[in-house]
């Protein structure tokens, strides 16, 4: 019973974790672009591993969730402060007994299996403080305690109050369970080394990719951009509230892939945070102010924006809207996936080709190589 509980947990868990992934994302991609450079699958697959590996920590600790109703006539303990009490039940007479076989299955009983599954629950926590951040003995010591201490939170709080009392015991042994086996982890963290990539492997790997300037990392950068353009947009609706605020968005549009390059040596946002920048075929790397309107032109208006062009072809030769979006998000489509394949080949998109226009990454290969 208690085996098929973890297993319905960890399936909860991998229901959840695309939401996880969608949140987290763009965080993940912004901080190692904007350290590293580049994103190796070999960083992706421990730190999106870490993500899942907590997210079932998380979901063991706090389900299954009762009915407010069951909570209401739960009158057992909130919580316990007494350490190490079940041993001396194990011990007590007529209970476990080295010389008695048939009480050995008081060990697997679950107030016996919880403590050592507690361990074993926060052992892989451990390791991957050792092996991939970094963290020195103590640091693992305080970390574990510290989520330990968060889980009995949580339970004590009866789910951030979301409950009208604890459904769960708040236990100081599960503080202690957990921490240990944080521990344990860090202990036997060295035995994984022979096997995998060391965290200087990785990053020196990385460092070596980002010296190019991969499609991802661009569409990153896009991203970054044209959230600020929409929160400007947003903050101008909540301010001044504008009739034609789509004018609004395509000259912010404007100004900052159009403009704010030119001006700037080849930086947006996006592109600041990403740690590159647009550089021409001069010897100074200076791009003409034309090369960056049609590129804006091309990509952000007629591609990127085609929706704001098709308005007004269907107003100016009196066709169909609906034929016309269609065109558009076929266009679009098609787009998504040149770019796809330019990402897969690592090649730059047409229009830098034909403008002459490419990418410098400045990255500083001195970072602290214990953050993620």
């Amino acid at each position: 019973v208690i085996y098929m509980g973890y297993i319905n947990v960890i399936k909860y868990a991998a229901l959840f974790f695309p939401i996880l992934c969608l949140l987290l994302s763009l965080p993940f991609l912004i901080h190692h672009y904007r350290k590293y450079g580049s994103i190796t699958f070999s960083r992706f697959l421990l730190v999106f591993s870490f993500f899942f590996y907590v997210l079932c920590m998380y979901f063991l600790v706090v389900m299954p969730l009762p009915t407010r109703a069951e909570v209401l006539n739960y009158n057992g303990l909130r919580y316990n402060l007494k350490p190490f009490f079940v041993i001396p039940e194990m011990f007590m007479p007529g209970n476990f007994d080295i010389f008695k076989p048939d009480t050995y299955y008081l060990i697997f009983n679950q107030s016996y299996f919880e403590p050592l599954f507690n361990i074993l629950m926060t052992i892989p926590f451990g390791i991957y403080l050792r092996y991939y951040f970094k963290c020195d003995f103590f640091k693992t010591l305080m970390l574990s305690f510290l989520l330990s201490l968060f889980f009995e939170l949580t339970q004590l709080s009866g789910l951030y109050f979301l409950y009208p009392r604890p459904y769960r015991l708040c236990d100081v042994n599960d503080l202690i369970n957990n921490t240990t086996g944080g521990v344990i982890g860090f202990l036997i963290a060295p035995l994984f080394s022979s096997f995998l990539p060391s965290r200087e492997s990785i990053d020196d790997k990385s460092y070596l990719k980002g010296r190019t300037v991969s499609v991802l990392r661009k569409g990153v950068s896009l991203v970054i951009d044209y959230f600020f353009i929409i929160f400007i947009c947003i903050l101008s609706i909540m301010l001044f509230h504008p009739h034609n605020i789509e004018y609004i968005y395509i000259g912010l549009s404007l100004i900052v892939f159009g403009f704010l390059p030119y001006f700037s040596s080849g930086y947006t946002f996006g592109k600041w945070l990403m740690r590159y920048r647009l550089v021409g075929s001069k010897i100074d790397g200076s791009i003409p102010l034309y090369k960056h309107l049609i590129k804006w032109i091309v990509l952000h208006l007629f591609i990127l924006n085609g929706w704001f062009v098709s308005v007004y072809i269907c107003d100016y030769f009196r066709v169909d809207y609906v034929f016309c979006f269609i065109v558009y998000f076929c266009i679009l489509g098609l787009f998504l996936l040149y770019c796809l394949f330019c990402l897969i080949l690592g090649r730059d998109i047409f229009i830098n080709n034909m403008l002459g226009i490419s990418s410098d990454s400045f990255i500083d290969i001195d970072g602290d190589s214990d953050a993620i």
